[in-house]
């Protein structure tokens, strides 16, 4: 046992008990997503994916989750956000690997010639916080399915905690110019991104990522998270 373990044990991010970050049992507790819908009419469709129809009224062609966004799931989340444990993040990582690996076939599909694209932060954020969830999150992707990490983005603007934003309205208002360009758009032109985030709720930030995205030429646009609310 290292000494660190001694004097900073692991407890579960979900209820306390020690020994890990993600105990057994809270991970038996995570509820996997079973009926998944086109984001924007919210009908049934197969992983998430944008039906053909609802793509001319948005710049999204699918959210794909692991996860509900439970109680228990937004628990561990906010503990390793607020509570600044980074490590949480590497065990919540390696309970979805059995459930990448169900779906490998469509999975391998839709990373086929894709970048990943974690969503930024705002730089004071991230220097509060030492670390971006989402960048680890596509870093874990990476590994198991070799795809490139890319930074094209960058986040301009400080916005408060959409989480925290009573109306959808208020949260679209407040993301609205908050990500701008740093390749050039023959970069981007074509290009199939994956836009990674650790949760999905009303979609406003991945929804403006997505349409400077867009706009700067890229074909086509996925947002992959870990949970969805």
């Amino acid at each position: 046992m290292f000494l660190k373990d001694v004097f900073f044990p692991k407890v579960c991010l979900g209820c306390g008990a020690l020994g890990s970050f993600l105990c057994l049992n809270c991970q038996k507790k995570l509820k996997p997503m079973k009926k998944h819908t086109c984001f924007y009419c919210k009908k049934e469709s197969p992983f998430g994916i944008t039906h053909p129809f609802c793509l001319k009224k948005l710049s999204i062609d699918g959210v794909i989750s692991i996860f509900y966004y439970n109680p228990l799931m937004k628990k561990i989340i906010k503990n390793i956000k607020y509570r600044l444990v980074k490590e949480g993040l590497d065990d919540l990582c390696k309970a979805i690997y059995p459930f990448l690996i169900d779906s490998l076939g469509f999975y391998k599909k839709l990373f086929s010639q894709a970048v990943i694209q974690p969503i930024p932060l705002y730089k004071k954020r991230f220097n509060k916080r030492g670390f971006n969830q989402a960048k680890i999150f596509s870093e874990f992707l990476v590994k198991i399915f070799n795809l490139t990490v890319v930074d094209c983005l960058v986040r301009k603007k400080d916005t408060p905690f959409l989480a925290q934003l009573k109306t959808k309205k208020e949260r679209f208002l407040k993301i609205r110019g908050a990500f701008s360009l740093v390749y050039k758009k023959e970069e981007i032109k074509d290009k199939k991104i994956i836009l990674v985030d650790d949760v999905i709720t009303s979609g406003a930030t991945v929804k403006e990522a997505a349409r400077v995205l867009k706009t700067a030429g890229a074909k086509t646009i996925f947002v992959f998270t870990l949970a969805k609310g």
